[in-house]
């Protein structure tokens, strides 16, 4: 385990996610939205690099998620969850580019929603992470 690759990832996650806080405070939901989709890939990346070491080049939610289900034995439950979840993880996915280099504009229902399914998202996968450790010699 790479332990201060994975440390700088996990900070780095926090970090994004205070900021998209403030900017949601602020009313700023366009920053808000993509500071908190891009500290759910540090998250992600971080724990894929914890676990298995892998570096994966993809900004796609969904693929970060459906390679830690392997690497943490859980497929079935991960599939699931992006199953039960398509729209919003396609919707956070779109916002990573839309918040960026569209025209569009975010409201506050958007960000609230997304950003709560960010948290959603890293609860789910710390459960799962929290499982493998258990069963982990």
């Amino acid at each position: 385990m790479h332990y201060e690759e994975v440390e700088v990832l996990l900070q780095r996650s926090e970090d994004y996610m205070e900021l998209a806080v403030s900017a949601f405070n602020e009313e700023k939901y366009d920053a808000a939205i993509f500071l908190a989709e891009q500290a759910l890939q540090f998250y992600l990346k971080a724990l894929l690099i914890k676990y298995a070491d892998l570096r994966p080049r993809t900004h796609s939610v969904r693929e970060l998620l459906a390679a830690l289900g392997k690497v943490l034995e859980a497929e079935d439950k991960v599939a699931g969850f992006i199953r039960s979840h398509r729209s919003l993880l396609r919707e956070l996915e779109d916002a990573y580019v839309g918040a960026r280099y569209e025209p569009r504009r975010y409201y506050l229902g958007d960000a609230e929603e997304l950003m709560g399914f960010v948290r959603e998202v890293m609860d789910f996968v710390e459960g799962l992470a929290n499982e493998f450790e258990r069963k982990s010699p």
